[in-house]
């Protein structure tokens, strides 16, 4: 069976990070904005229990969403820089060295 071409463009990997990053800072400002009492009547209590919790995911999600971004950016620099390394050795007729 043969192996699928790998293709990958810094751009899209950079993009990837920037939708992530905004998706996570979007859910982070929502976070605080279910830390509310609404009138529940009887039930305001665990309304503003079951909210409490939903803030706190919401905000665990905008983290994680964070995070993925940042590592997301950080293969794109690696790539990059990886990238330009092979092609300067190829450039200079070097080649690769394997073991």
């Amino acid at each position: 069976m043969p192996q699928p071409e790998l293709e990958v463009h810094p751009e899209d990997l950079t993009q990837i990070a920037d939708v992530l990053d905004a998706a996570g800072s979007a859910l982070f400002a929502r976070a605080s904005d279910l830390q509310t009492t609404p009138d529940a009547g009887s039930s305001t209590d665990e309304v503003a229990k079951a909210l409490a919790v939903l803030s706190t995911a919401v905000a665990a999600l905008a983290d994680h969403l964070g995070t993925l971004a940042e590592s997301t950016g950080a293969v794109s620099a690696l790539f990059t820089g990886t990238d330009q390394v092979v092609g300067g050795r190829f450039i200079e007729g070097q080649g690769l060295v394997g073991p």
